[in-house]
């Protein structure tokens, strides 16, 4: 039984029993008629995520129009009729009325400011689940007094520029994003589902991989994840997995210091998701970075020239085959092979396919640098 008698647990809370805060900024803004609020998530005890339930009188609205840059953000409409405004970057503003059971969700770094404003004659009561993360930044595009003041007073918490990185990120990139899918290292509470792809395409990888011939079991897996990590940031090599925007690895790339001047690019796919650009994809984000970021002064692709799949991808990127090199390498029976190298120069980039498409990299402070 709890302390209060309730019966309840400590991490279970009556969210009328949490005292109801008035939302405010501080002069000369404090004119601003906000909501009002309980912060039920750390009367709860959370940690990492805040849990807010607002209370938006007639005529008040949730704060001014802002964006987060690391810091996702869901609402819940519980109650009411709100008009949700929002600014994307470079773009007018929006508004839409919203009902009872509507959710939105906004997430980090996409520089789309928001606000809930309450136009209507009674409450308009919303959940609201974001983040905690440190290094927060936040804009606010439609307040440039209230910009000019927090670059005065908290130039810490500012984000200046929504559409293009600040200028302060440093290599490497720790998570890249592009339309389809999310680029980021390896971690060690990934090796169960790294095993479960790797066993799935056993036979899809084996004529190529000679790691996919004999697969190590989830301890060995372990140790070679952990060598990934510890690789990845001390800079002597980036292996990335492949995932999904809901989380589903799906396969593996890497930019590889492996000659000088430059860096190689692997990567392998699960079978159910080949035939879809999405290694393309992958490849051309990897192309990007590399040679915006990092700045090298040239990228190679190694492939077998009996895997058409594989040499497809450097082809439409716009990579130059430069030679078929003759038994340079071993195949999977450990018998020499031909290797076809592929390359491209930081010149060409922009002049060649892999310059297009959204492609945002973050640092590890979440910090854009492409």
């Amino acid at each position: 039984m709890s302390e209060d008698g309730s019966g309840l647990p400590p991490f279970v809370i009556r969210s009328a029993g949490v005292a109801e805060a008035q939302s405010a900024y501080p002069p000369p803004f404090d004119g601003v008629a906000l909501s009002a609020g309980r912060d039920l998530g750390r009367a709860a005890g959370s940690r990492s995520l805040g849990t807010w339930l607002d209370r938006i009188p007639p005529g008040r609205r949730s704060g001014f129009t802002h964006a987060h840059l690391r810091e996702e953000e869901h609402v819940f409409v519980v109650s009411g009729r709100p008009s949700l405004r929002w600014v994307e970057p470079g773009q007018a503003e929006s508004e839409v009325v919203l009902s009872p059971g509507d959710f939105a969700c906004f997430p980090a770094g996409t520089g789309i400011a928001h606000a809930f404003v309450n136009r209507t004659h009674e409450d308009a009561v919303l959940l609201v689940v974001g983040e905690r993360r440190s290094g927060e930044r936040l804009a606010y595009p439609e307040e440039p007094a209230f910009e000019a003041w927090r670059g005065e007073h908290r130039p810490h918490r500012i984000w200046a520029d929504l559409e293009r990185p600040s200028g302060a990120a440093v290599w490497p990139a720790w998570s890249i994003e592009t339309e389809r899918l999310v680029l980021r290292p390896w971690r060690v509470e990934d090796t169960p589902d790294l095993l479960r792809l790797q066993t799935a395409n056993q036979t899809h990888l084996a004529p190529w991989m000679p790691w996919a011939r004999m697969l190590p079991g989830i301890d060995e897996l372990l140790q070679t994840v952990t060598g990934f990590v510890a690789n990845f940031a001390s800079g002597e090599d980036w292996v990335y997995g492949i995932f999904l925007h809901d989380g589903t690895p799906i396969g593996g790339t890497g930019l590889h210091p492996r000659f000088a001047h430059g860096l190689e690019i692997g990567y392998w796919i699960d079978s159910d998701h080949e035939g879809q650009g999405l290694v393309t994809e992958a490849t051309r984000a990897l192309t990007r970075v590399a040679l915006e970021t990092r700045r090298v002064h040239a990228l190679e692709i190694h492939c077998d020239p009996r895997n058409l799949r594989s040499a497809a991808v450097p082809r439409r990127l716009g990579y130059t085959h430069v030679a078929t090199l003759p038994g340079r390498q071993v195949d999977v029976h450990g018998q020499p092979r031909d290797t076809m190298v592929w390359t491209m120069l930081a010149r060409e980039l922009a002049s060649s396919p892999a310059s297009a498409g959204v492609v945002v990299a973050r640092d590890g402070l979440g910090r854009r640098l492409l």
